[in-house]
């Protein structure tokens, strides 16, 4: 009698572990690829919801890749070898110019962080009349940025101003040392070494607040129909992860330093890490949108190597924001930001 009483013990304690384990088994995680192309603090949130295990938490198996090079990562987006990828600038849209290839899903850096710096005696934006500004290439955010920048000092880069293309940050940061071009554009860790060694800084458009896809989540059009689902919990992680980062200051510097390869027991690593830090934390997106103002300034840079994207009706460009309504109408983001919100108060 006594084993039958255990029997039936264990077959009930047995029944109500697989009955209430079984909603937690039969969510499968959702296995997706996701490729980057730039490693620094605007990709960092993709690296933490790796590294912290968030991905996961939202049902999420992920493979992060890095492909150097926008263009090679939109390759391997239509390909299918990646099923997403953090793009920025003109490539997040680029492949659909004759028919929508790729969707914008989700926008964690909207704004666009880049100085123009000068050389040593060029201390103001009309000294570089008649000069040379140092760009990556035609048609890259770097060109945008120095066309923006001479525009304010109304200065046109065909006529007043010779626009060069040199290649990377790098390269450029070279050529503006030797003389080889008398600007060019550079983003955090490298402003805080030009401001040690005394460069003018012309322009922070990071100041400016100018409305820029500089970091979002892209996916192929048929994807996005077939999994919105694991879509929008991949929009979810990364959005935790943004907010983890604004939260705990710590937790960013020890991510961006082991992602970045640096050491922040050396003060000069620690101070690379906290100036990209500083700078793109605040130009991150607690809510994900990609707002007109943000496709008007992608458009207008578009627009100056192929007049037809002026012209391409707004369901062309790609552009897909249900996904993040959708999380916002749910509370999800509100949530997110309470806790922070009430020690506030």
């Amino acid at each position: 009698m006594k084993k039958k009483r255990a029997l039936i013990g264990f077959l009930i304690a047995f029944f109500l572990f697989v009955f209430f384990s079984a909603p937690l088994h039969a969510q499968k995680s959702q296995k997706l690829r996701i490729t980057y192309a730039s490693i620094g603090a605007q990709t960092l949130y993709l690296w933490l919801a790796q590294k912290e295990g968030i991905f996961r938490r939202h049902g999420i198996e992920a493979e992060i890749v890095y492909v150097p090079g926008s263009s090679a990562a939109v390759i391997a987006l239509l390909s299918g070898d990646v099923q997403a990828a953090i793009l920025g600038g003109p490539s997040i849209i680029g492949a659909n110019r004759k028919q929508v290839e790729t969707v914008v899903v989700a926008s964690f850096v909207s704004r666009l962080v880049m100085n123009l710096y000068g050389a040593k005696e060029i201390t103001s934006l009309p000294q570089l009349k008649g000069k040379k500004i140092g760009i990556t290439r035609f048609g890259t955010t770097s060109d945008f940025a120095a066309r923006y920048a001479l525009k304010k000092a109304n200065l046109s880069p065909d006529t007043d101003v010779a626009l060069i293309q040199i290649g990377d940050q790098a390269t450029r940061v070279a050529a503006l040392r030797k003389g080889v071009v008398q600007a060019t554009l550079v983003q955090p860790p490298v402003t805080l070494l030009m401001d040690r060694e005394g460069f003018p800084k012309l322009v922070d458009m990071t100041e400016e607040k100018l409305a820029y896809p500089l970091s979002t989540l892209v996916v192929g059009q048929a994807f996005l129909r077939k999994n919105p689902e694991p879509l929008k919990n991949v929009i979810a992680a990364l959005a935790e992860a943004i907010h983890l980062l604004k939260e705990n200051k710590e937790t960013g510097l020890r991510s961006l330093a082991e992602m970045m390869r640096l050491d922040l027991r050396r003060q000069d690593h620690r101070d690379a890490v906290e100036e990209s830090y500083r700078a793109y934390i605040d130009a991150m997106d607690r809510i994900p949108y990609l707002a007109q103002e943000g496709v008007k300034t992608l458009i207008q840079q578009m627009s100056m190597q192929d007049p037809g994207w002026a012209g391409l009706p707004p369901d062309r460009l790609g552009i897909d924001m249900h996904l993040v309504q959708e999380l916002e109408r749910s509370g999800f983001f509100q949530k997110l930001s309470a806790p922070a919100e009430k020690g506030v108060r």
